[in-house]
């Protein structure tokens, strides 16, 4: 049952078996996703949770899926497919192994599930709706600013990021602004300086929020232009 093995109390297996909320939390806490997060909103959060028991073979996520929630890995093994345009069946392209959270990226983005998660043996999974995770745990981690507070910002220092596509880019950036894409703000966040404040942009405010907030998990000050390019243009 691997590190959570003790986070339960009562029978094994049985529908009694109920997570040691301080231990799990305990746990929740040391993932880059929940570290920043204030203790009161980890702790609704947790208390909205909702605790689902999986068989092998169980699809929690699929491909192409609107986001729906937030899981959390408690027990067991998933893996990862994924499915391009070239491929006839999905890939195995990853493994979770306990404990670990996943299908944040949709939530955060607003955008289609990007792999299928099926069960490779039985577990335990804890899982929260998206609105519950915009309430708890997205929001508190964003600074959302109005076009003028970013231009104000900007006056003072910051610098703007261009996170869209390289499609929608071809229309142009802001004055002074950096270019890395969602898809790349991973493998290229080690180019900023965590002393400088930086403003994310795209059209509308989607992609910009998902790359703060993956920013923020690694100690990057950074804002997002609420509405985005659409608003600065209003």
């Amino acid at each position: 049952m691997g590190i959570f093995g003790k986070l339960f109390s009562g029978a094994t297996g049985g529908d009694s078996a109920k997570p040691d909320s301080a231990a799990l939390m305990g746990k929740i806490r040391q993932s880059e996703l929940f570290r920043d997060l204030p203790a009161k909103n980890l702790e609704e959060m947790f208390a909205k949770m909702e605790t689902v028991k999986v068989k092998a073979g169980e699809t929690i996520i699929e491909q192409g899926a609107e986001g729906d929630y937030y899981y959390l890995l408690v027990t067991g093994i998933a893996e990862v497919l994924k499915q391009s345009d070239n491929d006839d069946v999905p890939k195995v392209v990853a493994e979770l192994n306990e404990p670990v959270g996943f299908g944040e990226e949709a939530l955060i983005s607003n955008a289609k599930r990007n792999a299928t998660i099926k069960m490779k043996t039985d577990g335990i999974v804890m899982r929260i709706s998206k609105d519950t995770f915009d309430d708890y745990v997205k929001e508190p981690l964003v600074t959302w600013m109005s076009p003028i507070e970013a231009q104000d910002k900007i006056a003072k220092g910051a610098k703007w990021i261009d996170v869209r596509d390289s499609d929608e880019a071809k229309q142009g950036h802001l004055h002074g602004s950096l270019f890395i894409p969602l898809a790349d703000i991973r493998t290229r966040m080690s180019e900023l300086d965590k002393s400088v404040m930086y403003v994310c942009y795209c059209q509308n405010g989607r992609q910009s929020s998902t790359s703060a907030f993956l920013l923020r998990q690694r100690g990057y000050n950074v804002g997002v232009l609420r509405g985005g390019l659409q608003a600065l243009k209003r």
